[in-house]
């Protein structure tokens, strides 16, 4: 029986201990204002002395404890900012001296944690200030304990977020397990570039080289498509050669990526065995005052008008969406090609046929005719299908 009382006694006080420790009535918020220019500043504060400063901050971590969004009308949210924010997390601090700040993060655009270092000076109103900028502002400093007011950002309707943060003073062994986990210098981040201009890239035969111009570190190339490309590098160098027309290479270093698609006019490289569609035409006219007419004589808007891709009857299913064409490759009989983009598998005339080769067809003479492969490609750039496309001048 005592042992039951006992047991429900300490129920009891279990459950108000995880309800009192789950909540945040323990801290005592502070009122902040906005200024005119949208700025955040605390309703009221206690100035710091440079003294102060660099006896009770310089030369110490601090570890993040809770940040909590300030609202428009000056009160702070009770539910900690980063509590369900992805791809951000809280940043933590380093005054290494009275004018240099180490800022450790993790920045989920690399992705990588590591550390920027700051030059700042300590201003009035508490600021540290880095460029005219601030980097954070405290509000006190009690024994282990920093408040700050920091900016957190901008949402997507041009509003700047403020929170309000807690800190604690980091014993030497926290700092510099820090030091060990934020060990990228984001200051020195290179992206990773390619010698290629034109993206995508078309060539007239199997290979294709450049060279990488930046990079962190070893790099690799890897093919959306295995079996598409072979791939070979020395130093800087890449080679590609393709097996297939359409590669989508995806360059990785540590910390960055690039992408790279290529493909080729080589008529060795046009695929077999995928005659999955057609277009709506395969051929149209145009007349000396540049309207386009479809087969059955019916004028088409040069202006407004499109043409779309039609499964044949035999199709359907996971086929159609194994091969969904989102572009294509315009090819004229010199070899020259074009990269359209597809919408919803409709491709306009106006970016099909452009404006100066209408202009020269219908200074020519009657008969004179353009003709085109229109190459359809997938979303991981193969080029699947080859079809044909001619536009004649008609007096």
């Amino acid at each position: 029986m005592h042992t039951k009382q006992l047991t429900d006694i300490l129920l009891v006080f279990l459950i108000i201990f995880c309800f009192t420790s789950c909540n945040h009535d323990d801290v005592n918020f502070p009122i902040f204002t906005f200024n005119e220019n949208g700025e955040c500043e605390p309703a009221s504060l206690t100035p710091i002395s440079s003294a102060r400063f660099e006896e009770a901050v310089v030369g110490y971590g601090w570890k993040h404890v809770h940040t909590y969004e300030i609202n428009p009308d000056g009160t702070c949210q009770t539910q900690d900012y980063y509590k369900d924010l992805d791809g951000a997390g809280p940043i933590q601090y380093y005054v290494e001296s009275h004018s240099s700040l180490k800022v450790y993060m993790y920045v989920d655009a690399y992705p990588a944690s590591g550390f920027r270092t700051v030059a700042y000076t300590f201003s009035d109103g508490n600021r540290l200030l880095s460029n005219q900028n601030t980097v954070f502002q405290i509000l006190s400093v009690n024994g282990d304990t920093m408040e700050i007011l920091d900016w957190l950002g901008i949402r997507a309707g041009g509003t700047e977020i403020y929170g309000y943060s807690i800190y604690r003073r980091m014993t030497n062994q926290e700092l510099e397990e820090v030091q060990k986990t934020y060990h990228t210098d984001l200051s020195d981040i290179h992206e990773l570039t390619v010698s290629v201009q034109e993206n995508p890239l078309i060539i007239s035969g199997k290979e294709t080289e450049f060279d990488v111009l930046s990079s962190n570190g070893p790099f690799t190339f890897k093919p959306a498509r295995e079996g598409s490309c072979e791939i070979t590098s020395q130093g800087n160098h890449v080679k590609v050669k393709l097996l297939s027309n359409g590669v989508y290479l995806t360059g990785y270093d540590r910390l960055r990526h690039c992408e790279v698609v290529i493909f080729s006019t080589d008529e060795e490289l046009e695929p077999e065995g995928t005659d999955i569609y057609d277009f709506t035409y395969t051929e149209i006219t145009v007349n000396p005052e540049k309207k386009l007419f479809a087969p059955d004589g019916h004028e088409i808007s040069y202006d407004l008008g499109s043409m779309e891709v039609i499964p044949r009857k035999e199709y359907a299913g996971s086929i159609l969406s194994q091969y969904a064409p989102v572009a294509l490759l315009v090819v004229d009989t010199n070899g020259q090609a074009r990269y359209l983009r597809m919408n919803s598998g409709k491709i306009s005339f106006k970016d099909l046929l452009p404006q100066e080769e209408l202009d020269q067809l219908t200074e020519g003479t009657d008969g004179t005719s353009l003709t085109y492969k229109l190459e359809l490609i997938t979303p991981d750039c193969e080029v699947f299908q080859v079809l044909p496309f001619n536009i004649t001048y008609k007096k």
